[in-house]
């Protein structure tokens, strides 16, 4: 009995000895990676806040000023007009991106020829490749109101030429259109491998109840694949409301400030104007809005459940 008991303890003594030592294997796994975070999003994200109760004096120093570099930034009629603008442009980006990829997705889902579905494939994902800035100098040739090659084709359909960049109300959704050809790519290979996952019994099953076409995408492909179009969404958020590279190149806020967005705001004061308080202000600021959105999606999304048994 008593040599039972002290192997047991043995065995206990090794068990508690090996999951230490898989605990100190993990963690040292896992710190590389926490540092990293640590050092490239963690701590701009501290000094962000910190900076932005500051005040920036003569001599590009920093003084303490609590809440008043919030008030004048919240203050400022500029600063409303960016967000504006930037709302703008991720709504109509986002709906344009999430729709046109959802909708290559499904026509590149239903392809039954491999080499052509994989040539296409290729063919969307090759413009997400592209760097924005390099993008922004493409589409500034091709939607030149004179020389570009958009105002060329409509001239050979025989309709007006248009301003694109250069007009006040076609600037934000022309860098919608750049926008999209930059990310749908991108947005619809994450829906394809969605839709790749979806068992093919659902649609046997459907197909033997009498649905077809339009039907069983209403009603099994788009329930089952609304998590990877959640996820889509989220991120074309993300990325349109940080839009700056193609505003940059292709208008720098033009014309006459109608496509003056939140981070190219925060550019001009941190590296024209030096007023680093107001560009931190407006970070933390783009970050919370964000957060808000992404905890809004969240429950909206997992408050749902979109799961499936094979």
């Amino acid at each position: 009995m008593g040599s039972r008991n002290s192997m047991r303890i043995m065995v206990t003594k090794r068990l508690s000895s090996y999951q230490r030592s898989l605990r100190r294997t993990g963690f040292l796994i896992v710190l590389p990676v926490f540092l990293y975070f640590a050092l490239v999003y963690w701590y701009p994200l501290i000094q962000a806040f910190l900076m932005s109760f500051q005040e920036t004096i003569p001599g590009l120093k920093m003084k303490f000023a609590g809440l008043k570099t919030y008030k004048v930034v919240f203050t400022e009629p500029l600063f409303w007009v960016s967000f504006l603008h930037t709302l703008l442009f991720s709504l109509q980006a986002v709906v344009l991106v999430v729709l046109l990829a959802l909708a290559l997705a499904i026509a590149l889902n239903t392809l039954r020829q491999e080499r052509l579905k994989n040539i296409l494939t290729l063919a969307y994902i090759l413009p997400t490749l592209v760097s924005l800035a390099a993008a922004g100098f493409i589409w500034e040739w091709l939607l030149h109101p004179r020389y570009g090659l958009a105002n060329q084709v409509l001239g050979l359909l025989s309709l007006p030429a248009m301003k694109f960049l250069l007009d006040q109300k076609q600037v934000i959704p022309s860098l919608a259109v750049i926008n999209g050809w930059v990310r749908v790519g991108f947005s619809m290979l994450i829906l394809l491998a969605g839709l790749q996952s979806i068992p093919e019994s659902f649609f046997d099953a459907a197909k033997v109840d009498g649905a077809k076409g339009f039907t069983m995408t209403w009603h099994i492909t788009l329930p089952l694949l609304m998590p990877q179009i959640g996820a889509v969404t989220l991120l074309e958020v993300i990325f349109g409301l940080k839009i700056f590279d193609i505003v940059y190149v292709t208008t720098q806020g033009g014309p006459a400030g109608a496509s003056e967005m939140l981070m190219l705001y925060l550019y001009n004061n941190a590296f024209r104007f030096y007023r680093t308080d107001k560009a931190a202000v407006a970070s933390v600021f783009i970050f919370l809005t964000l957060l808000a959105f992404g905890i809004f999606q969240r429950r909206i999304m997992y408050g749902k459940k979109y799961e499936y048994e094979y």
